[in-house]
Order: C-alpha cells, then structure tokens, then sequence
C-alpha cells in the first residue's frame, strides 16, 4: 500500500490499539473494534486520456493539503472540510453544497461527477440537500474550471466504470485506490487515508481481547455459523471474501450478504441477521452512532 501523507487528519489509524468503543450504555446497540485492519488511500478517479483534467484536480488537491483554497468565501483545507463535515454528519445533520444540478444537459460546460450518496460523511444526502466533503472537494473543483456542477447518483460498483465510459468526467466516492481500478481509470494524488473496521453487537465479547488486526483475524477465522455484511463493492465486502488486488485474504467460513449501504448492514446487525458488518472506518462510524442514538 501507498505511504501516508501527511496532511491526513491526525485522529486516523496511526497507533491505534483500542479494543473497542467505550463501554456499552444501556441505550448502545452496536459497537465497533477499533482495530485498522486495511492501509488504504482515496484518490478522484479520472479518464486515463484526460491528462489536462488530472493535472486541474491535483492542483487543487495539493492546495487543500497545504495552504488551503478559496471556498464559499473562507480559505479551507481538506482537514477543515473533513472536520466540519465530519462533525455535522456525527450530529445526523449535513453541510450543504447549495443547488447542483443531477443530470446533464450541456457537457461541454459541466463537470459531471459519479458517486454514490450513501457513504457519510464523504457523500450523503439531508433531505434533498447533497452533502459530505467529497462533495465540497467537486464544487472546488467545478469551480475552479469554471464549469456547472453536476452530481449524478449511482450503484457504487458502476462508479469507476462511469468515468471510464465516459458517462462522468470525474468519480468522487471515497474511491480506494486499486491495481484493478487503475487498469480502467486514472487516479488523482491520494487525499485521504483509511482503514477498515468492523462493527458487531454491543453485548458481543468474542473481540474483547483483541489488540492487533492478527488478533481480529484469528477470532473471525473460527467464528461458526455465523453470516457478515458489507456494502457491495465496497473494500469491507472484500475484507471478507478475499481480494487479491487489496490484498485480503478472506474468511470462507463466513457467509456475506451484501447491502447497498453500510447503514442497511448495520441495521440488520441490529436486528440479529448478521454477526459482523465490515465497512471504511468513518462510514462504518457514522451508522454505528446513528443507530446509537435511536
């Protein structure tokens, strides 16, 4: 996996060990093994023949990483974008982008960005309102081509080939970065760098002892009977079947249902359905506390 840069806000993976959340409260429903099991990076996927495109997204990626940029009258930077957002969506409330566009009528003058809207706090919707920081890094970058916004929601598993077809100019998803997908698609410079985490009842203590991913491994490894859940297509669900191209090895003794957001996975843990749902570290977070709250 590619190394971490720098700009990546602190509170990530680095030496993390904690075992789980806090203790469970009467009213906890699920909780989380705070333990990173994946190194991975998100980047904007782009056409590989669209080199001009690449190199507008990278200028603004590296502002954001550094000095910051011009936006809705303030300079931010990605930690300021990430922070804010991030902090809305923990409070079940979004950061609008405004009024965009979610169709295509005049390519010449758009950009057009793939995504898929159920992966909080880098895209999500409230309401009819388009939120999250992936979100705000496409206004930036519309912006500063001088081009009309257009977001077009879609399965997450047709995003990158999306971009590929020529469908969108760019994808913006909480996209990891991948040998496979760079086969396809062009990536920008990383901006963001995550991990997965899994989440089970708050009543389950078969991770309580846990410190390492080896030691996550080892349990899920003997779990029996036992049926996990992911978002299709996305790294959590090839945390648990296997990938060669992310490097995961897989757990065949588990049986994997797939969901089109973490938040239904989640859900169905809630109600007994599944063991384990395994999902990005800050998506996985935001439907856990969510269903917390309830």
């Amino acid at each position: 996996m590619k190394k971490f840069l720098a700009f990546v806000v602190s509170a990530l993976i680095a030496g993390v060990c904690a075992v789980t959340m806090a203790a469970c409260s009467s009213t906890q429903k699920v909780k989380i093994i705070e333990i990173p099991l994946s190194s991975e990076q998100y980047g904007v996927a782009i056409a590989k023949e669209n080199t001009e495109l690449k190199a507008e997204v990278n200028e603004v990626i590296e502002l954001l990483a550094g000095e910051g940029i011009e936006y809705n009258g303030k300079t931010v930077t990605f930690n300021s974008l990430y922070n804010e957002n991030k902090e809305a969506s923990d409070k079940n409330e979004g950061i609008s982008i405004g009024d965009v566009k979610t169709a295509s009528t005049n390519r010449a003058n758009e950009l057009v960005v793939a995504t898929e809207l159920g992966f909080a706090p880098f895209e999500y919707t409230v309401g009819n309102q388009i939120c999250g920081v992936d979100m705000h890094i496409a206004k930036i970058i519309a912006d500063k081509l001088g081009k009309e916004l257009v977001i077009v929601h879609m399965d997450f598993k047709v995003v990158v080939s999306s971009v590929a077809e020529g469908l969108a100019d760019i994808a913006l998803a909480g996209l990891t970065i991948s040998p496979d997908r760079l086969e396809t698609v062009d990536f920008s410079t990383p901006y963001y760098d995550t991990t997965q985490y899994i989440a089970v009842s708050a009543d389950n203590t078969a991770f309580d002892e846990c410190k390492t991913a080896e030691d996550v491994e080892a349990v899920l490894a003997e779990l029996e009977n036992a049926t996990a859940g992911a978002a299709e297509a996305q790294t959590g669900y090839f945390y648990l079947t296997g990938s060669e191209d992310l490097g995961f090895d897989g757990f065949p003794n588990l049986e994997v249902k797939t969901y089109s957001t973490i938040a239904l996975a989640v859900q169905d843990l809630v109600n007994g359905k599944l063991q384990v749902v395994s999902g990005d570290k800050d998506t996985l977070t935001a439907a856990v506390n969510s269903i917390n709250k309830v």
